[in-house]
């Protein structure tokens, strides 16, 4: 590469911003890119506080730092989902003398709630032990933080999976014939507004249709779906005592007319 106006082969970048400069004559050839200038890029940590935060939100922002960390959640996505919506909801949050007055337990359920979000499921009793929690008061946190923050169209928008969905996710991963699946999902129409976690009926509809085309445990189906033994054979009793109702003869009197 020559200069154009010395035709000088020596050119090298030496400007203040890192142009391109020919060492004979100092005329600049080429902008180029600066290190020395150079903009860092840096993403946006909504759990971060700045000077411009209220005391308030402050507050709210240590908590979730303390709680997450107790609970070991990772910071991304959890931590920083639940802090979007600190921020996003400061004003409902501070406003709600029943959310403000125990911190600790409001983001207690709001990380249940994210992390119910993202498939992670963790109990409200496992949260509750790990801080030291009255359970029954972190429930009620989690019912109103439902209530207020979808009143207000949070961005926190919980997917309400089906026990339909339940079924085709883990279904699989505990047995490859599609004749119990169907089975099970036909089952779940029937029972269709048993009510209940969705998660422990599609449990409670597979293990029912297994007890009747094949032996697998209610163990082995409940560490799949993510809960106890128990609570497979509760929901399998439930729908196996509504599957036995419909099963009968309308029991009805008949009305003779003479």
């Amino acid at each position: 590469m020559k200069c154009g106006k010395c035709a000088s082969a020596v050119i090298y970048p030496e400007g203040l911003d890192g142009e391109i400069v020919c060492a004979t004559c100092g005329l600049v050839i080429e902008g180029t890119f600066s290190l020395k200038h150079f903009s860092q890029w840096k993403p946006e940590w909504f759990s971060n506080w700045n000077e411009q935060d209220s005391e308030t939100l402050k507050e709210w922002l240590t908590t979730l730092r303390a709680v997450s960390c107790q609970l070991n959640i990772p910071n991304f996505p959890y931590r920083e989902e639940a802090a979007r919506t600190i921020r996003k909801q400061n004003r409902i949050l501070s406003k709600s003398k029943k959310l403000s007055k125990n911190k600790r337990a409001t983001v207690a359920a709001l990380m249940h709630l994210v992390l119910a979000e993202y498939d992670k499921v963790r109990s409200i009793k496992d949260i509750s032990n790990e801080l030291s929690l009255d359970k029954k008061l972190v429930l009620k946190r989690v019912w109103i933080l439902n209530k207020t923050l979808n009143q207000e169209r949070s961005e926190i928008k919980i997917q309400r999976k089906t026990s339909t969905d339940y079924l085709h996710e883990k279904g699989g991963k505990i047995t490859l014939n599609k004749e119990i699946v169907s089975i099970a999902e036909n089952t779940l129409g029937q029972v269709k507004g048993l009510g209940g976690n969705p998660r422990g009926v599609a449990a409670g509809a597979l293990y029912f249709a297994c007890k009747k085309k094949n032996r697998i445990s209610k163990k082995e189906i409940g560490q799949v779906f993510g809960i106890s033994e128990r609570t497979v054979y509760a929901n399998e009793a439930r729908i196996r005592r509504l599957m036995a109702t419909k099963a009968r003869p309308d029991s009805t009197p008949m009305i003779i007319c003479s």
